[in-house]
């Protein structure tokens, strides 16, 4: 197993075109549509960096050195992230994979992707669930997906070493060739709640 490879084998060779206007985010590739709250704002590109530089990942002895020192360079952008308004959480981060990125040659359905996707956050959040993450079907405006159940992790910050019991939720949803991604990080401070949640995931249209 080589995390550093998987993750750049998900980097597209394109840059999808993000349109932002007026709470609304248009992705003209896969002819998706996302409507949201005020409540979000988009935020600047430097801010995943910044997290990605002061997040402090687990150890993963399992992976050799040189893996270890690798796929925390090769993690890339989101297409966008949402940010609440007030505070830095929720964060909800979008990624556009193609989906044989993620399930390679297998016929893996939608369900069986996100349950795949839970088996790689391991290496990059420490779970504190006391039992196996199940997922679910979503469909939403006639689009097929599925969304996983509360994933529990420490939050370590580098900088000044706070720990911080988060929560990761993982929404896949297809789009023919593409699977459209959101990681949403929260805590219980500063929560989406699952009537925002709902209502964030009724927004996606095509």
């Amino acid at each position: 197993m080589n995390l550093t490879k998987e993750i750049k084998n998900r980097k597209n060779s394109f840059d999808p075109e993000v349109k932002v206007s007026n709470n609304r985010i248009e992705i003209d590739q896969i002819g998706v549509e996302i409507q949201f709250s005020d409540k979000f704002i988009v935020t600047d590109k430097t801010k995943f960096q910044e997290l990605i530089t002061d997040y402090q990942f687990p150890k993963n002895t399992e992976l050799s050195k040189k893996d270890r020192e690798g796929f925390e360079k090769a993690i890339f952008e989101p297409i966008f992230t949402l940010s609440d308004k007030e505070n830095k959480r929720p964060i909800i981060a979008c990624y556009l994979y193609n989906v044989y990125a993620l399930k390679g040659s297998s016929n893996l359905n939608i369900r069986s992707i996100t349950k795949y996707e839970l088996m790689w956050a391991e290496y990059l959040v420490e779970s504190k669930n006391n039992r196996r993450v199940n997922v679910k079907r979503v469909v939403t405006n006639g689009i097929n997906g599925s969304i996983s159940e509360n994933y529990w992790f420490i939050h370590r910050s580098k900088s000044n070493n706070s720990e911080l019991l988060s929560r990761l939720r993982i929404l896949n949803l297809e789009f023919g060739d593409y699977v459209l991604t959101f990681y949403i990080v929260d805590d219980e401070q500063n929560e989406l709640n699952e009537t925002e949640l709902e209502n964030f995931i009724n927004g996606i249209k095509n």
